[in-house]
């Protein structure tokens, strides 16, 4: 027994021997060629040794290698997909037998990796084996199946020194054009035990920024049985900074549950940074950031408890993303106390001003802009089917140029290509209104319908801020029906339908007196009528219009005011972008305004509004007015000066009157009439 013992130990030491002075003597250079040979092989691409090989069996497996390259797909632009300067690998032995994995070192410097995608859509890493294919499934498979009927399973992982030293990665995709590389890649890994906290500290150069990771999970051995482990995670760089803290599952789907905080000092040097410039009027776009508590599993994610603020906007809410369907599902509540959009808007024309207020005049107004027309270039509506959403908006207030919204509730529902807005509250310069917009793509091109009903809001302040446009006062109520249809801006325009109504109260219509303007008919005394210094009063300024296949109609136009009532009928025909108008003003002998009869008996001198929308012209209607008035010679003579030589005229008929209101010289040479300021000038 001793001498047995004897034996044995004599056996353990030669191998002990062997083990460590073996690998001084074998010329592992002699071996590079058949590496190579076998690496051509297995893959079908060259693999290069050029520096030197160092091999350790005890007591632990390490190897060394240096100048290694691993050659490229044909036709890729870089001549190698992989070089490493040098590799440093040291796996201890004995733990192996326990079914432990325990890496004592780990280095790899300089590596460059160059990953492509040829204009065929073929990648670079695709790497046709051959027979080697075979072999190997069908040794992989043996092992899977091992696996599966029990077989051993690594219990443990120990990890030393396991760095990355100032790698290189580049991706190439020639079908896209697209392109990326990180540079000065570094990074350090630390697992004691797959019980003891993880950690991964890294950093890495992209597009002229360093960004750096931070990866802390406190239990591994949780995370790879599918149990949970709490996980911190943070992503900084100039342009942006993202935490995670919280909790994390690795079973069938990843799973995290914790706080979130994204930081963005400016949203627009984010998206240039990224290769993606935002071409956003205005100068917002500046600070953006958000935190809650984040909820995912898989592809579906929640954000609750959020708290948002972009610029000086500053929100709060909830946020989910569902994309485990056919297409993404969104919900989305969010709470704001001011939304100023002004920031981004683009800045308003500098003629705009001057336009408008040229508008405001007579004949010719606006034909310097230049006549506009409706695009036929077709809309694409193919995103209102690209995800589903019911988002509800609420906010304090809202600020559009200088329009002040008051009080907001707005819920947005997108289903099947058919978007629906529902405004169902909205505070307006002292009134109130609501309204729904509904766009339905399903058919490949848009189908529009819009309601709104505004009540008992100041028309004075609101075009104001709106438009620039201070000519019209009172307390205002209107409402709109319409629908449209169409591939295109024009054929929605075309078929247009619907109708609407306004009444304007207890109000003023300024830059112009009509009762001025009618004790004086002309062309010229029409232009000079329009004075921002005058103004006509009225009770009642009220209509409705109806739109068929674009062309709008009203036939009811009302002014009720002291000494002057006007009627108003006529067509704006949309597509043409025209009008064609008549209004006629007329002087009555009654103060009242509210109240006060519409139809009282009075001079009528229509007013005709013609022309395109770019060059509108205003000229009196002079023939129309003694048309009218011919048509009831006894209801004229009434108005006229010394009505009662003329008693007897009507008699004749119009021939008759026609013949008494010729002018006749009188005792002093000037020709008289007994309609001599009646129509005045």
């Amino acid at each position: 027994m001793k001498k047995v013992l004897i034996g044995l130990g004599v056996i353990v030491v030669l191998l002990v021997a062997a083990v460590v002075i073996i690998p001084q003597f074998v010329p592992l250079e002699s071996y590079k060629a058949e590496i190579q040979a076998q690496a051509k092989q297995a893959t079908g691409r060259d693999l290069r040794i050029d520096g030197p090989i160092s091999l350790s069996l005890f007591p632990a497996i390490a190897i060394s290698v240096e100048d290694v390259g691993f050659s490229n797909a044909p036709g890729a632009a870089a001549p190698e997909m992989a070089t490493i300067e040098r590799l440093d690998v040291a796996l201890q032995i004995l733990p192996l037998i326990g079914g432990e994995v325990a890496v004592d070192r780990f280095i790899l410097e300089r590596p460059v990796i160059s990953l492509e995608v040829d204009a065929d859509g073929k990648p670079n890493w695709d790497i046709q084996t051959g027979q080697a294919d075979t072999a190997g499934g069908e040794t992989s498979g043996g092992a899977g199946d091992g696996e599966s009927g029990g077989g051993s399973a690594v219990s443990e992982i120990r990890l030393g020194e396991v760095r990355l030293i100032d790698g290189t990665f580049s991706y190439a995709d020639r079908q896209s054009g697209q392109e990326e590389t990180l540079s000065a890649v570094n990074m350090e890994l630390s697992l004691p035990s797959l019980s003891e906290p993880f950690a991964a500290e890294g950093s890495a150069d992209w597009k002229g920024e360093t960004v750096t990771l931070s990866v802390n999970a406190e239990s591994p051995r949780n995370l790879m049985s599918g149990e949970t482990s709490n996980l911190a995670m943070t992503v900084e760089a100039a342009p942006v900074t993202f935490s995670f803290d919280g909790a994390a599952r690795n079973a069938d789907a990843l799973g995290l549950q914790g706080q979130l905080a994204l930081a963005v000092p400016s949203i627009r040097n984010l998206a240039a940074w990224t290769g993606n410039p935002l071409e956003f009027p205005g100068d917002g776009l500046g600070p953006f950031n958000l935190e809650g508590v984040l909820e995912m599993t898989g592809a579906k994610v929640a954000l609750t408890d959020a708290k948002l603020s972009v610029d000086e906007i500053a929100a709060d809410g909830l946020f989910s993303v569902d994309a485990r369907g056919a297409k993404p599902v969104i919900k989305a509540e969010l709470n704001v106390d001011q939304l100023n959009l002004n920031p981004y808007l683009p800045p308003e024309g500098e003629g705009g001003g001057e336009a408008a207020a040229s508008g405001s005049g007579g004949s010719g107004a606006g034909a310097e802009g230049g006549q506009g027309d409706w695009s036929d270039e077709p809309i694409d509506v193919s995103a209102l089917g690209a995800l589903d959403a019911d988002l509800a908006f609420n906010a304090g207030g809202i600020q559009f140029r200088e329009v002040k919204i008051g009080k907001s509730s707005l819920t947005v529902l997108l289903q099947d290509s058919k978007l629906t807005a529902d405004l169902s509250e909205m505070l307006l310069y002292e009134g109130a209104g609501k309204g729904t917009i509904v766009v339905d793509g399903a058919s490949g091109q848009p189908a529009i319908s819009a309601d709104f009903d505004l009540a008992n809001f100041q028309a004075g302040p609101f075009l104001t801020d709106l438009a620039d446009f201070d000519r019209i006062l009172g307390t205002t109520e209107t409402k709109l029906s319409v629908t449209a249809a169409g591939a295109s801006q024009r054929e929605l325009v075309s078929s247009l339908n619907g109708d609407g109504a306004v009444v304007f109260k207890d109000g003023a219509v300024k830059g112009i007196n009509l009762a001025a303007m009618m004790r004086n008919i002309s062309a010229a005394a029409i232009e000079q009528s329009f004075d921002s210094a005058e103004q006509t009063d009225f009770a009642e300024l009220s209509g409705t219009f109806q739109i068929d296949k674009g062309i709008v109609s009203n036939k009811d136009l009302t002014l009720v005011a002291p000494l002057v009532r006007m009627t108003g009928e006529g067509t704006i025909p949309l597509p043409p972008r025209t009008v064609d108008y008549q209004v006629k003003p007329k002087l009555v002998g009654s103060l009242e305004g509210q109240g006060g009869e519409s139809d009282l008996a009075g001079i009528a001198v229509p007013i005709k509004v013609t022309g395109p929308w770019h060059d509108i012209s205003y000229q009196p209607d002079l023939a129309g007015a003694l048309s009218d008035q011919i048509k009831d010679p006894g209801a004229l003579l009434e108005k006229v000066p010394d009505a009662d030589s003329l008693k007897d005229a009507t008699e004749g008929g119009a021939k008759g009157l026609l013949d008494k209101l010729a002018p006749k010289s009188g005792g002093d040479g000037e020709s008289k009439s007994p309609l001599d300021g009646l129509l005045g000038n």
